[in-house]
């Protein structure tokens, strides 16, 4: 007892002491501030949700608390304030560019996040996020210099048992939090968790959470009982239809019309709503807003719902990168069908190069192996492009074919200055001139996204193979539209339409991204796949969530019982592009003296790069058959590779090609 009293007559005790309760309440209402871009709501919201917040800021100071663990005490403080503070940065400039705010998901996305970084940041911005971590270090260099350490012996385990007893402490304030219903960790609408339960929390939530959570309920019993459910109830009676299956995710695509407030000089999208009048139609329930492309093809394909993953969690960066999944496309490899998958922007976005073999794809055809030569102002590639591409992969291969496509012209960021001296559609009833512009912008590219929707109706027409075409947006984009501006009253939603030339009945409902696959495959009485058959049969039924969250888990975490205990599915053997890439002849300019040397082949691409003994050279592209380096040192033997290339990774490459003077 006295040495308490002895601990509290210590004034710098007592400083230490108000410096670990009052910093992290600091720093997590600075975070809120900034995540409501509003001091007065920042604020607010920490008087009308005390609870959460003061979880928060228990979490703060949970990882502030370790510095008393070591000398130099002010320097770690300052150091993981910044960093607290740089986060809450991060979140308030996401929230602003996609709506959606800053998860721990997102940290699996910086490879992917730098190589579009100048499409939504000026050179002028980037500048000044240089400068801005250039100061940040110098600043924690200088604090590292001048600030003394501790200069009394630390008592390293009276220090431990308080580190542990905040985290204990920590825990326990976060659960009681949980059960009395302060908060929670269902995260259904991820922008509407981070309002109600703070940035930290949810962030931390998404750092630790992640997979399918196991289901209360899971047993081989249950997976049982579901699995002879699918298997003894009579199958679909009908015949089975096997077209050509074409997927069209059309990026950050929805009717503009469905925004009350603003007025359009024409309709964007024509052909679609006439596509929708006509044939199978709805609203397609997605997870993201603004941005996690593909989150929504994750859904689409193999019927999954991220709901049951972690909050804002990518699988296609964390269990897809172990592991082969059951999906529509192995569904269709077993009815016969060539696969194929196809994107109009780089193959090593969101790693699908690596993906795409664990979802069973015969063929995975990216921009690297294109031929795109007209750009947006944002630099996106135009998906008019993407028509041939679908029709060459139709005619390269005898059987059925399913191509996934996703495209890309739709994509943000939304330039808030004029971009068209001319635009076909003009906005109007928008006051924020920077906001019309963005708005008008967006207007214009899906004005042409919906005339590449057309055309690719039409060249399927010509074609005069049996065909089912499925297009929907992926996401509303990241401009701001609130549900209380949307016509359908929700963020979440785009529109599909199923096009076909086989007389499918028109069908018009709402249908939850995870739910399309199956939809698509029951109207043509294709039943393969457990998650295809559990859709099917199940939907719509009482334990229709519970039973697909106990797949789900056993299928990517579980015994895998569904399969008798053996994953059936194996990795692609994937090609990227549908054509070969050759190498025929290797010729040097004889009458250039600066080393002019022609590389000679088939359907080389503006992406191909020359090696030459396994050095890579500065590569001009001629035409889809020649390749021009220069190398003033060619001698006979030496080795030439051509290999696609997508920043620093390398996608394919050609046969060793040896030369010979």
């Amino acid at each position: 007892m006295n040495r308490i009293k002895d601990f509290f007559k210590n004034k710098n005790n007592i400083k230490v002491i108000l410096v670990y309760i009052l910093l992290p309440i600091f720093i997590n209402l600075i975070i809120e501030i900034l995540s409501r871009s509003s001091v007065i709501d920042g604020i607010k919201y920490m008087f009308t949700h005390p609870v959460p917040f003061l979880c928060n800021a228990m979490i703060i100071l949970s990882v502030l608390i370790f510095t008393i663990l070591v000398r130099r005490r002010l320097f770690g403080l300052t150091v993981l304030s910044i960093i607290w503070i740089i986060f809450g940065i991060v979140n308030m400039v996401l929230l602003n560019q996609r709506v959606t705010p800053f998860n721990a998901s997102d940290l699996k996305l910086i490879d992917s996040a730098i190589t579009i970084i100048n499409k939504y940041f000026s050179s002028l911005m980037v500048a000044v996020v240089v400068v801005g971590v250039v100061l940040v270090v110098a600043l924690i260099v200088f604090v590292f210099l001048k600030v003394p350490k501790v200069k009394y012996k630390i008592n390293y385990v009276r220090n431990a048992i308080v580190v542990a007893a905040v985290i204990v402490l920590m825990l326990a304030s976060i659960n009681i939090s949980i059960d009395t219903g302060f908060m929670s960790t269902e995260f259904t609408n991820l922008t509407t968790a981070y309002n109600e339960y703070g940035f930290v929390y949810c962030f931390m939530n998404g750092l630790v959470n992640t997979g399918v959570k196991k289901p209360s309920d899971y047993s081989q019993d249950t997976i049982n009982e579901i699995v002879d459910k699918i298997t003894t109830e009579p199958e679909n009676t009908g015949e089975k239809k096997t077209p050509n299956i074409i997927f069209i995710q059309l990026e950050s695509f929805f009717n503009l019309n469905n925004v009350k407030d603003i007025q359009l000089s024409e309709n964007p999208i024509p052909y679609f709503t006439e596509l929708c009048q006509k044939y199978s139609s709805g609203y397609l329930n997605v997870f993201n807003v603004g941005y996690g492309t593909c989150n929504t093809e994750f859904e689409v394909m193999t019927g999954m719902n991220l709901d049951d993953f972690g909050p804002g969690e990518f699988p296609y960066k964390t269990i897809l990168k172990e592991t082969t999944c059951e999906n529509i496309t192995y569904d269709l490899k077993e009815n016969g069908y060539a696969t194929h998958a196809m994107h109009n922007n780089t193959g090593t976005f969101y790693g699908r190069n690596a993906v795409f073999k664990n979802l069973g794809y015969d063929t995975f055809t990216s921009i690297e192996y294109m031929h795109v030569n007209e750009f947006t102002p944002m630099s996106w590639a135009k998906d008019k492009f993407l028509t041939q591409e679908i029709i060459d992969t139709l005619k390269s291969t005898k059987e059925q074919d399913y191509i996934y496509t996703i495209s890309v012209q739709g994509h943000g960021s939304y330039p808030t200055e004029p971009m068209y001296e001319n635009p076909v559609i003009k906005v109007s009833g928008v006051d924020n001139e920077g906001q019309r512009n963005a708005i008008e912008y967006y207007a214009n590219e899906i004005h042409e996204m919906d005339q590449f929707v057309k055309e690719l109706v039409t060249a399927l027409d010509e074609l005069g193979e049996d065909t089912v075409l499925v297009m929907y947006g992926d996401h509303l984009p990241g401009l701001g539209f609130s549900d209380d501006e949307l016509v359908n009253g929700s963020q979440y939603q785009t529109t599909y339409v199923i096009w076909d030339n086989i007389g499918l009945e028109k069908k018009d409902e709402t249908l939850e991204a995870f739910q399309l696959s199956s939809e698509v495959m029951s109207r043509l009485n294709i039943t393969t796949g457990v998650i295809n058959q559990y859709h099917q049969k199940y939907r719509g039924t009482e334990e229709y969530l519970s039973g697909l969250q106990n797949l789900e888990y056993d299928i990517l975490y579980g015994r895998k019982s569904v399969y008798g205990g053996i994953n059936p599915y194996d990795p692609s053997d994937l090609k990227m592009g549908i054509k070969d890439i050759v190498i025929n002849k290797v010729e040097k300019d004889e009458e250039a003296d600066d080393g002019t040397v022609y590389v000679r082949g088939e359907n080389f691409t503006e992406y191909s790069v020359v090696y030459v003994n396994g050095d890579e050279y500065d590569t001009e592209y001629i035409d889809e058959n020649t390749l021009k380096i220069k190398c003033d040192k060619l001698k006979s033997l030496d080795s030439f590779i051509v290999s696609q290339k997508s920043g620093d990774t390398k996608l394919s490459s050609t046969k060793e090609c040896l030369y010979y003077e």
